[in-house]
């Protein structure tokens, strides 16, 4: 079947910048799916292939599954933690089949969240979340993401291949692909776009440095205590991911946090 040139950006001029995609798959179990994965995100145009803590023992199925996709698995890189793999990612977006409440996220379709990955994706690092093939992602894992995407399928059969899943999910993001056209837009096309243009935002090292910062501090101020800080913590945590600080907003927050901590202390104390 002859390749389909990538459609235009729906309006604006500008689309999805696909170098900023990233595909993270947490414990996968299968080889075969990896390397099926590795073929979709060729198929639609995505090179950037993470792989957290990866359980198979052989990766002869990988490679025969990847089909001519074999130089995304050479390039993947491969993490121990969820952590390390999502240091330099500015917008987590999960995936999940099942819409539970505790997540307190709003469910997107793979369509909404390619729409607003357009304009987010000119300036951030996306990672898009995909869990192990049994049990999906964990409550924890989704408590890191600032989006949730939930693929429409039958009430009482919803479960998906791992490499169905991500095809699904790049196919909507090709559709809003940008060309080599792709490009930081002017003010004319901000204000003419559909979605604002959103700034670079921080990166979750950086947040992950907030987030030790103030835990640190309530501690000190006994806002928290050892017996509730980790629920308090966790909302704190999604009240701050849902804000989409920027760089900028952060060192603000920790400059705050510092003048706190010298008023209580009278000292400067290292920042953590």
């Amino acid at each position: 079947m002859p390749a389909q040139i990538f459609p235009p950006a729906a309006s604006g001029g500008w689309g999805i910048r696909a170098e900023n995609i990233v595909f993270v798959l947490v414990s996968p179990k299968n080889a075969g799916n990896i390397g099926a994965v590795a073929r979709a995100m060729k198929n639609m145009g995505f090179e950037n292939l993470r792989l957290v803590n990866p359980q198979p023992s052989s990766w002869l199925s990988a490679i025969q599954m990847a089909c001519g996709a074999e130089d995304l698995l050479e390039r993947a890189v491969v993490e121990t933690s969820l952590e390390k793999a999502l240091a330099d990612i500015n917008w987590i977006v999960g995936t999940t089949a099942r819409s539970r409440r505790r997540y307190h996220k709003s469910i997107s379709s793979p369509q909404q969240i390619a729409q607003a990955a357009t304009s987010i994706s000119q300036e951030n690092k996306i990672a898009f979340l995909f869990g192990s093939e049994k049990c999906g992602l964990t409550t924890e894992e989704i408590s890191l993401c600032h989006a949730v995407v939930t693929i429409p399928t039958r009430q009482d059969f919803c479960s998906l291949n791992l490499s169905q899943a991500v095809m699904v999910v790049a196919w909507e993001l090709s559709k809003l692909r940008g060309g080599d056209e792709s490009h930081k837009p002017n003010e004319q096309q901000q204000h003419h776009h559909e979605q604002p243009y959103q700034p670079r935002m921080a990166s979750q090292e950086e947040l992950q440095s907030l987030f030790l910062h103030l835990e640190q501090v309530l501690m000190e101020i006994e806002f928290i205590t050892p017996e509730n800080s980790r629920h308090m913590i966790l909302s704190i945590k999604e009240l701050i991911r849902r804000k989409a600080l920027t760089s900028r907003e952060v060192k603000i927050l920790r400059g705050i946090l510092h003048k706190v901590q010298m008023h209580k202390n009278r000292v400067v104390p290292p920042l953590p």
